[in-house]
């Protein structure tokens, strides 16, 4: 029953952001595995297709392209695109700049060294180690709040290049996604890595994605959010919920 009050819903009420057009998403490509460009060089993952999904519940045409992460924001802000689906958090600063759906998924952040060498992963444990984050991530926000002072906290350009710096040995932990580190561990590069100590509590470093839409865009927004519950409701979600993950990220 709710999910046909969604669909009616939405199909009776038109939107101005996209009416006419394309619905142009924008997401990052260098995220697996939410997001990334495959062998055939399309982009992929569990962001894209729920890009897909949203856009297929909103009966409208999307467009999902590839922004550096360091830029994405800006291109919102510019009319690039009308909205961001790209695990972004939501942070105080990207709050000033952007709107937000519900969440879409969430997670918690845990570091990531060579097997075995670490059990304990406070401040006062890894002092004198190198560690490093992604840039214009939460977890970079949180090395440097608590372990600048007694670490080095190196940037890295993107999620991947931490791996390599990683796999390299020119750094001793990474802090990242725990969800997204799980595409690393079962890869050749981080076939001797693994989970160090406990998943970091607290909301500071916690993932909960949403999807960001140009400051005042209600209308889009609340759409996007009809959409969510929409393929929550119909099991579109947990197919691709499934398709990536052995258990639920919602």
């Amino acid at each position: 029953m709710l999910l046909n009050v969604l669909l009616g819903l939405m199909l009776a009420v038109p939107c101005s952001a996209y009416a006419g057009d394309a619905l142009r998403i924008a997401t990052e490509g260098a995220y697996p595995p939410f997001n990334y460009v495959d062998d055939q060089g399309k982009l992929a993952g569990f962001d894209v297709d729920i890009a897909s999904a949203l856009c297929r519940a909103m009966n409208v045409e999307c467009e999902i392209v590839a922004v550096e992460w360091d830029s994405i924001l800006d291109g919102l802000e510019n009319g690039d695109y009308s909205a961001i689906v790209a695990s972004m958090a939501k942070t105080e600063e990207r709050d000033k700049r952007a709107d937000f759906t519900d969440r879409y998924y969430r997670s918690r952040s845990a570091f990531i060294a060579k097997a075995g060498l670490y059990d304990d992963v406070s401040p006062q444990a890894l002092k004198g180690k190198c560690l490093s984050a992604a840039d214009g991530t939460v977890q970079l926000d949180y090395l440097r709040k608590n372990y600048s002072s007694s670490s080095e906290v190196i940037i890295a350009k993107d999620t991947p290049d931490s791996y390599r710096l990683l796999a390299e040995g020119k750094i001793d932990l990474i802090l990242s996604d725990a969800l997204n580190c799980l595409d690393f561990l079962d890869s050749e590069q981080g076939i001797d890595f693994d989970f160090a100590g406990e998943a970091l509590p607290g909301e500071a470093t916690s993932s909960t994605a949403y999807i960001a839409v140009r400051e005042g865009d209600n209308e889009l927004r609340k759409r996007i959010n009809e959409a969510i519950q929409v393929i929550r409701l119909d099991g579109t979600y947990e197919r691709i919920n499934h398709k990536y993950f052995p258990f639920s990220i919602y």
